[in-house]
């Protein structure tokens, strides 16, 4: 299914409008055998999670599904008995109240202030499907401001756009920015070149590759879209080493985030069961004769001084959680 209205491109094959089926069942009007399908379905090149059906060698999804995936509004005029498609606005979730409770695999520990169950469930949503997020209630410009923090963290592709209603509810909308789809098609064959390696042994690599296309300078902010634009060196601050190493981390499909000081910014992985820290920025020191013995996973009790006093560790905290529930139990 391509859709041309949003340019968001579905790969999926047929949809099931009606009710949704349950395990492997018969359909009563034709007799054809439906089983849960196990095919990945990709929304711009990006991995999404939705329940699928194989029915007689195709796929079948439901609408709103599809909807949500593809960023396209669907309704249902009861009156007309009609399903009315919308390609002009963006999905609108329906039902909230039994939509999925995220937050009860998360650490409930991380759930203070204007870090809610609402927020979390709402972005966790996000990510898990790869569309629109259901709404939820955004009271006040704390709440906001909070939102904003943690949709910075995840760096800019995706970038999560929060958009609110008049009656107060907001919800989040994933967006992987055209202006990136040059350096990630350029990085891609590096990123290939990585599959069979340890995660240990590819965030080593993903760090070198970082520091073979930026030199450290204090004033100068590329974003990765401008570093990975050429094999050629750019000048850049840790926030591009970072930013960098994060875009990477992505293409990866390696759990990642930006963590700062006043001073400083880093990255933590999700690695082996654990989060760690990884400095790129910090140790641009390495040159080719050096890295067989560079070590670049810190425990975070490793990176010592006033540039590792994180600003907001409840914010970080509040991230890890919304990539991997549950991560952060291991390590208080």
């Amino acid at each position: 299914m391509q859709r041309t209205g949003k340019g968001a491109a579905l790969v999926a094959a047929g949809v099931l409008i009606g009710s949704a089926l349950g395990g492997s069942a018969a359909y009563a009007a034709t007799g054809v055998l439906a089983e849960r399908s196990t095919m990945p379905i990709l929304v711009n090149g990006r991995p999404a999670q939705a329940e699928a059906y194989l029915i007689d060698g195709s796929n079948y999804f439901k609408l709103r599904d599809v909807a949500a995936l593809a960023d396209f509004g669907v309704t249902w005029d009861a009156e007309r008995r009609t399903v009315c498609i919308d390609t002009t606005v963006g999905y609108t979730p329906e039902g909230n109240s039994a939509a999925a409770d995220y937050s009860a695999q998360a650490n409930a520990e991380v759930f203070a202030g204007s870090y809610t169950r609402e927020l979390y469930n709402a972005l966790r949503e996000s990510i898990v499907t790869g569309g629109p997020s259901r709404s939820f209630p955004l009271t006040d410009e704390t709440e906001r401001q909070t939102c904003w923090d943690v949709t910075a963290a995840f760096g800019s592709w995706p970038s999560y756009r929060l958009t609110s209603a008049e009656n107060g509810a907001a919800c989040f909308t994933p967006k992987y920015p055209a202006a990136y789809e040059e350096a990630a098609a350029r990085c891609q064959a590096f990123i290939d070149g990585l599959a069979g390696m340890r995660e240990q042994e590819k965030l080593r690599q993903l760090a070198f590759y970082v520091c073979d296309h930026l030199r450290y300078s204090a004033n100068d902010t590329p974003t990765p879209r401008t570093v990975f634009a050429e094999s050629t060196e750019h000048p850049g601050n840790c926030m591009a080493y970072a930013h960098s190493f994060l875009f990477l981390c992505d293409l990866a499909d390696i759990p990642c985030i930006l963590v700062h000081s006043e001073t400083h910014q880093w990255n933590e992985v999700y690695v082996g069961g654990r989060w760690m820290s990884v400095d790129v920025g910090g140790a641009d020191a390495w040159d080719a004769t050096q890295r067989k013995s560079v070590t670049v996973l810190h425990e975070a009790s490793e990176l010592q001084g006033a540039d590792f006093i994180q600003t907001d560790p409840a914010l970080t905290r509040f991230i890890k959680e919304l990539l991997v529930p549950g991560s952060t139990e291991e390590q208080r």
